[in-house]
């Protein structure tokens, strides 16, 4: 149930809106991969330098979700939001116009922080509007409509490059962002009242920060989220080395296999949805874990292989419980941090990003000569969150 008066539709047109802003980092990340090298060659750059893009614009979130949370919890949920898309709608119009590979990474460092609003605002008015199991499906409908952008944007990036050249996916990113500006003015309402914000942001943010991170369970679920996600971030940054430069696929091929993966998040997206209909999000996790953890095991033991299909299988499955799992564990992770909705969604999402530009660097540094790099970026985070999840979260 919701905690303001809403018709159906409206609830749903609000989610949609939310749904749409958090596909601005799919767009951002996703959409060029293919073109990475294309990137590298007109900035006479190198590979590497290009892939750092998608590190830097990690990091960019990480630090954006830090600033946005605290505004969020003064100035209320809608005015962050609007700036934030304002400022991404600013910087993909800038883009395109520069030709240095250093003024490129670090103007899409800012980008980034314009991205951070929609995701950390976006989970703190899920916080605002529900609670228990429904803020878990609401937050399930707001992953699976983040796969869209996944699913579509290697492949629209794929024919915009053929048609137009790397440039034209940042005028279509600007589009995207002036339409979510305007669907957010009408239809997002505010959901922070006035009486319950915070004077001197920071100062206060602070303070919650420091309360939220000594409560041992929201620190550990908080790491858990972050691991689950980073494994998603992994095969992002791996995914174009992988299948292009070790299958062999052409953009094309690539943009169809990523879509293909992608996919799984929605069918296990419509499992969680129904799973939660009858388990609550921990006992999901409890469950989930084990599976995710068995199923990156196989992705590094088939790494050496040189079948497509036998590689793709575990990912595929690996992929599509990242989906499960981090609505699960995200819900679970708001719950905690009660009345600092903004600041607990600020350091949720600092802690995936930090931990997403961790394994990107990673894997990038790992190079793309075997999927060894890719697949131990999904199998160590998982690893290492199943082992917080059960041996020290059981006793928090």
């Amino acid at each position: 149930m919701s905690r303001i008066s809403l018709t159906p539709k409206h609830a749903a047109a609000i989610t949609a809106s939310l749904g749409l802003l958090s596909i601005f980092p799919p767009l951002a990340t996703d959409m060029y991969l293919a073109a990475l090298g294309d990137l590298a060659t007109s900035m006479s750059a190198t590979h590497t330098a290009a892939e750092f893009s998608l590190s830097i614009f990690f990091l960019g979130l990480c630090v954006g979700q830090l600033l946005v949370g605290p505004l969020a919890d003064a100035y209320g949920r809608k005015l962050p939001l609007l700036a934030g898309t304002a400022l991404f709608t600013a910087t993909s119009i800038a883009l395109p116009l520069l030709d240095d590979i250093v003024w490129f990474n670090a103007l899409r460092f800012v980008q980034a922080i314009g991205a951070s609003a929609g995701m950390v605002v976006g989970r703190a008015v899920v916080k605002d509007l529900y609670e228990g199991r429904r803020a878990a499906q609401v937050m399930t409908v707001l992953v699976m409509l983040l796969t869209i952008g996944p699913i579509v944007s290697p492949t629209l990036g794929s024919l915009l490059l053929e048609a137009f050249g790397w440039r034209s996916f940042f005028a279509l990113m600007a589009l995207i962002s002036v339409v979510a500006f305007v669907l957010t003015l009408i239809v997002v309402p505010e959901t922070l009242p006035i009486e319950e914000r915070k004077t001197r942001p920071f100062a206060h943010g602070a303070r919650t920060a420091v309360t939220l991170l000594s409560q041992r369970r929201f620190v550990i679920m908080v790491l858990v989220s972050g691991l689950v996600q980073g494994g998603m971030f992994a095969f992002i940054t791996g995914s174009s080395g992988v299948f292009q430069g070790i299958f062999g696929l052409s953009s094309i091929g690539f943009g169809i296999m990523f879509a293909a993966i992608a996919a799984a998040l929605i069918v296990f997206g419509k499992v969680n949805g129904i799973l939660l209909n009858f388990h609550s999000p921990n006992r999901i996790l409890t469950v989930g874990l084990p599976v995710y953890w068995g199923a990156t095991l196989l992705l590094t033991l088939f790494s050496g292989t040189e079948t497509l299909w036998i590689f793709v299988i575990p990912l595929w499955i690996s992929i599509g419980i990242v989906g499960l799992l981090s609505a699960n564990a995200m819900s679970i992770t708001m719950e905690l941090a009660e009345a600092g909705a903004g600041m607990g969604s600020a350091l949720l999402g600092a802690v995936q990003f930090a931990i997403a530009f961790t394994v990107s660097s990673c894997v990038a540094i790992g190079g793309t000569a075997t999927t060894l790099p890719m697949s131990l970026g999904l199998f160590l985070p998982a690893t290492l969150a199943t082992v917080l999840f059960f041996v020290l979260g059981k006793r928090a």
